[in-house]
């Protein structure tokens, strides 16, 4: 006896096409792109020394990264308050 197959699917996972993956000579000249445009022109521009008196949140750290067939700009951000959960946390 075969299963039935739920009425929201209209084909069989044999039949959906599937995603090709980022060919390692891109992954490596985005990255390298990337990586340049954050050092030379990212971090300078938005990671300052800490605050004498920081009240917010702010940035310590950019970077980028892959993530299954997509690259993310991200940074890390720095939780001033003494009583917060975590002292810091990642944005992409």
């Amino acid at each position: 006896m075969t299963k039935k197959q739920p009425p929201w699917m209209f084909g069989t996972p044999r039949s959906m096409p599937t995603r090709g993956g980022v060919p390692e000579a891109v992954k490596a000249e985005v990255s390298t792109k990337a990586n340049d445009l954050i050092e030379t022109v990212l971090k300078p521009q938005y990671i300052q020394p800490p605050p004498d008196n920081p009240q917010f949140n702010y940035i310590v750290d950019l970077y980028g990264k892959w993530y299954q067939r997509y690259f993310y700009l991200c940074a890390t951000y720095r939780v001033p308050d003494p009583d917060a959960r975590v002292a810091s946390f990642e944005v992409k």
